[in-house]
């Protein structure tokens, strides 16, 4: 059996591997707020994960998952007008907000992945009997 043919667990990988990113751009955004003309970024890969998955009824399963595993994490540059004098357009209580919702995301995913693998070792054991 071939555990990363799981549509599922190839999801929940690629959403850790982009929430991890999402998580470390955060903290560098909030790390240069007081960076003049510093340009805060963000990280979009949901976009691409749902635009793989609204077709999925007419592919197979390994196209889907190669699509999953081919989905690109995206880094962009936000072009929100400064406020501030100094050109800086990190919002600070927006990022930290960010952090948060990320961090619960990601927890979230490891429960998730910990229960697929909790299950399956489950079923192999019961198997056995």
């Amino acid at each position: 059996m071939q555990f990363n043919n799981s549509t599922n667990l190839n999801l929940l990988s690629k959403g850790l591997d982009g929430l991890w990113l999402r998580q470390q751009v955060t903290m560098e955004n909030i790390a240069n707020y007081s960076t003049p003309g510093y340009k805060s970024k963000y990280v979009d890969f949901e976009n691409f994960l749902k635009s793989h998955m609204e077709n999925r009824y007419d592919k197979t399963i390994s196209e889907i998952n190669n699509q999953i595993k081919s989905s690109k994490i995206v880094v962009d540059e936000n072009d929100n007008l400064s406020l501030r004098l100094d050109g800086n357009n990190v919002d600070v209580e927006k990022e930290n907000l960010q952090l948060a919702k990320t961090q619960f995301q990601y927890m979230y995913a490891v429960s998730e992945i910990n229960s697929y693998f909790s299950k399956l070792k489950s079923v192999i054991s019961e198997g056995k009997k």
